[in-house]
């Protein structure tokens, strides 16, 4: 099994900074390069689709909005989260459509190969050989699947790459094929059908790493010649099946539409294909048939031609959907088992206009992220009561039965500190850490909410403006110091099964753990890199790095104080050290300095990062008397971010010794991330990038050994300097 996974992304919080990715072994660290990396605060849905409306003369329609589209997903209205209308002339997709033809040879007889070649060559000359798209060209002959030309705005020059046969650059060989020309009736390895099959595969999985749209248009013979001929698969059903599924899943996302042509067409069998045009649930649906040319140009959103003599013609007719056309996004509906196949329709409200694109989707549980129901939701009480069960069983039995459980209300740091001291088993405890943790985020229980009145106008602004008065005089006389920082990395995945990846189904568990020295200089925030930094290191890959929680973090509380309307009261809660005033704050993305950034997504060569500005939310516990900020909660608001889920940190301060004098400083924070991963699905030696399941990644970090920072010299008498060598 050829195991793969990615799921590389980099989130930056203004101050702190919350990163994570990981990689492949042979993968080099991506970088998240924030002047190329998509911008947008527009929601996006995870499923996109190319839409081409034509009349009734088959001419593209324009001008149609949002509202005139219906999308059906089994035959259910399903929301259009984005929409965009590409009329070709005022409104160009960038970067342009691409047009990728192919001219078919492959066991053709020679007149026909004339034919397709000629009437290529006929149509890139006219009108002075100016193309409205980009095109490149290439040939699937005995000797290989070969580039001819690379793609061109130029069709003069593209025409006399195919009239001298240039050869550009080799992709593929044909099985049994020897370098150079080789006759047409060779006997193959494989059937013509299945070396074209791979063809398409080649050309599709290297269009998914460029974006925007293409056409594939396959010059070539239809049914019963050459690459035309049906043959039985001579792989299993179940592999058929995988084959079924990853054909659909990489066409829609390479943005690849397949023309077919029919060039010499003869059979009175060639409209079977007709009978296969719909997706399949299960291996014994599977049928070589099912990703047949003909089929995948359907499905594609593509077209079949009719056999005719008139290649330019039709070469024509295939452009014209380059011109215009739509582009939308939706969010996939519940799967009830994984490769569930779903129809998808797209239907205009508009007499007399026909809409085509892909014909379905295989959709996963996984895509819309749902709570596992293996998962037994409990509150804090609920969850003593377990541990108290515990009778000295065997480790990994009691923390499998944490791993199962999930909190609905925020664990207190005391508790915590309690119920650790009773438990033994390393892996219990390291399980009730990160339940703990996972609940940092949520409100506590009713016994630690102060049934106190809630303060008055006047209260809440001395309490405000004690708050700022800390922020503007108390943190800037914070000493240099350095301390150090103890960091437990949680992570938790879901299963992932492919023929040619697999990811494992894994509860919350430690993935790294390592301690390092952070020194708070000047103001900033400096981790030391020197020797010795990684005190204990489980894992080797790159991790979710927090850092900027000595003061720089606080900006978010300048942020929520700047408006008032962005801060309002919540609570009094219950504290050691007396009650804490909590208020919720919301920072809308106009206001925001909460930049997500990361790496990687599954587009392109799979290093490229994205970038967006997110508004967030949270919460912040002051002390009343000194407006002290004790716990800052921050999480962004990513609402229709396709990449990540969410993505917070929780802060908690108390009173730490720098220097004999005492200050309130952080003593833990956890910051959590919830994103999608990126798996590589591949065949026949080609394989593309695509959304995962959703995985977790955790940090549990604490702060302790804070000393000030400061050098020190003295002279020592009686010290001779060594000579200088001669």
């Amino acid at each position: 099994m050829n195991t793969r996974w990615r799921a590389c992304l980099a989130v930056v919080l203004c101050v702190p900074v919350l990163a994570f990715a990981r990689h492949s072994p042979t993968s080099s660290p991506p970088t998240a390069q924030s002047d190329k990396a998509p911008n947008s605060d527009a929601p996006e849905g995870l499923l996109k689709l190319d839409v081409v409306v034509t009349d009734q003369s088959g001419r593209p329609a324009t001008g149609l909005a949002a509202k005139d589209f219906t999308l059906l997903d089994n035959g259910q209205p399903s929301k259009i989260v984005s929409f965009h209308a590409f009329d070709g002339i005022a409104a160009k997709p960038d970067p342009p459509v691409e047009v990728i033809l192919v001219i078919d040879e492959l066991q053709v007889p020679a007149d026909l190969v004339r034919h397709e070649r000629l009437s290529v060559e006929a149509f890139l000359r006219q009108h002075g050989g100016r193309l409205a798209q980009p095109v490149s060209i290439f040939s699937l002959a005995a000797s290989g699947f070969w580039q001819l030309a690379e793609p061109s705005r130029d069709g003069i020059a593209l025409a006399a790459e195919v009239e001298h046969n240039r050869l550009v650059r080799l992709i593929r060989r044909i099985k049994g094929s020897l370098r150079g020309d080789v006759p047409a009736s060779l006997s193959l390895k494989d059937p013509p059908v299945l070396e074209a099959l791979e063809a398409i595969g080649a050309l599709a999985t290297a269009a998914r790493r460029r974006p925007g749209r293409k056409l594939l248009l396959w010059v070539g013979p239809g049914w019963g010649i050459g690459s035309g001929t049906y043959a039985e698969s001579t792989v299993s059903k179940e592999r058929d099946f995988y084959t079924i599924r990853w054909f659909s899943t990489l066409m829609r996302e390479a943005h690849v539409a397949l023309y077919s042509f029919s060039v010499g067409e003869s059979n009175p069998r060639s409209q079977s294909y007709l009978g296969y045009l719909h997706g399949i649930q299960s291996t014994k649906e599977a049928n070589a048939m099912l990703f047949y040319r003909k089929v995948i140009a359907v499905q594609s959103g593509g077209r079949v031609l009719d056999r005719s003599d008139d290649v330019v013609a039709q070469i024509e007719s295939c452009f014209r959907d380059a011109g215009a056309f739509y582009t939308l996004s939706f969010d996939a509906s519940h799967a009830d088992h994984p490769a569930e196949y779903h129809d998808l329709q797209v239907e205009i409200d508009v007499p007399g206009l026909t809409a085509r694109t892909n014909t379905g989707y295989y959709d996963q549980p996984f895509y819309s992220d749902e709570p596992d129901p293996a998962i037994k939701p409990v509150a804090v009480e609920q969850l003593e009561h377990v541990l108290e069960g515990f009778q000295g069983d065997r480790d990994s039995d009691e923390a499998r039965q944490l791993s199962e459980l999930e909190l609905t209300e925020r664990m207190s740091e005391a508790k915590l500190a309690r119920w650790m001291a009773s438990l033994r088993g390393k892996k219990t405890r390291q399980a009730l850490t990160a339940l703990a943790d996972v609940s940092a985020f949520l409100d506590p229980p009713p016994a630690e909410i102060a049934a106190d009145a809630p303060p008055d106008a006047a209260a809440r602004q001395r309490i405000l403006s004690l708050a700022a008065d800390y922020l503007n005089t108390t943190i800037p006389r914070l000493p240099d110091f350095f301390a150090t920082r103890a960091t437990v990395r949680y992570e938790q995945t879901q299963l992932f099964d492919e023929a040619t990846t697999k990811i494992d189904n894994q509860p919350m568990h430690v993935a790294d753990s390592y301690s390092e020295s952070v020194i708070y200089r000047n103001g900033s925030e400096v981790a030391d890199s020197g020797a010795g930094r990684h005190t204990k290191r489980i894992g080797k890959e790159p991790y979710l790095i927090t850092y900027g929680t000595f003061g720089p973090i606080l900006g978010f509380v300048h942020d929520a104080l700047a408006v008032p309307g962005d801060l309002t009261w919540s609570r009094w809660e219950k504290a050691a050290g007396g009650p804490r005033a909590v208020f919720r704050y919301r920072i809308p993305a106009a206001r925001s300095l909460f930049q997500t950034w990361g790496c990687c997504l599954p587009d392109g060569d799979g290093t490229g990062g994205f970038q967006r500005l997110a508004g967030y939310h949270g919460e912040i516990a002051i002390d009343p008397q000194s407006g002290a900020i004790l716990r800052l909660q921050a999480e962004a608001d990513l609402k229709g971010f396709v990449p990540a889920a969410r993505s917070g940190i929780v802060v908690s301060y108390g009173p730490v010794e720098i220097g004999g004098k005492t200050y309130i400083c952080p003593v833990k924070s956890v910051s959590r991330m919830r994103m999608r991963s990126v798996a590589d699905l591949g065949e026949w030696d080609e394989s593309f990038r695509t959304y995962g399941p959703h995985a977790t990644m955790l940090n549990d970090i604490t702060y302790e050994d804070y000393h000030k920072f400061r050098g020190e010299a003295r002279v020592l008498p009686g010290y001779d300097s060594a000579p200088k060598p001669e």
